[in-house]
């Protein structure tokens, strides 16, 4: 069961590091039998596998994440899903900065690898989970019997 979830504040390989968890928000509502099981808004969690910052030499930022569950109304369920994202080389950078510059052109970085706020990522809820409907409130209070109930 595919669900929508929506990156709520950026993720890069600059910052980022491995074991780091971030929130998502579930963008649109996963609906079973007609039914609203994860609304839109709900929050999700993944974590970062792996981040990699820029090198020298126009190395690339590599960025991978993986997801983890979705807070629901009676619990976490669990999701799967990974996702990976490199930054941009910057090869033509190093060379113009060498012609430049000599060997200190070589210290010219790539692009970080990032998951910006508003991108969208897919996961799936985990196999064997199905979630089911909102339990039900019963309230903790009784009222106090009176004569003639």
């Amino acid at each position: 069961m595919d669900v929508e979830l929506m990156v709520v504040r950026e993720v890069n390989s600059r910052s980022a590091k491995a074991g780091d968890r971030f929130r998502l928000r579930v963008n649109a509502p996963v609906v079973l039998d007609n039914f609203t099981v994860i609304p839109v808004g709900a929050s999700a969690w993944g974590e970062v596998i792996s981040a990699r910052g820029t090198g020298a030499a126009g190395g690339k930022g590599q960025l991978s994440l993986r997801l983890l569950h979705v807070d629901t109304a009676w619990g976490p369920v669990p999701l799967t899903g990974t996702k990976g994202a490199e930054g941009k080389a910057n090869t033509g950078g190093v060379i113009l900065g060498v012609l430049g510059f000599g060997l200190l052109g070589l210290l010219n970085k790539g692009g970080n690898a990032t998951f910006k706020a508003g991108d969208i990522i897919h996961g799936y809820i985990a196999e064997g989970e199905v979630p089911t409907a909102a339990p039900l409130t019963v309230p903790t209070e009784a009222r106090p019997l009176r004569a003639g109930d």
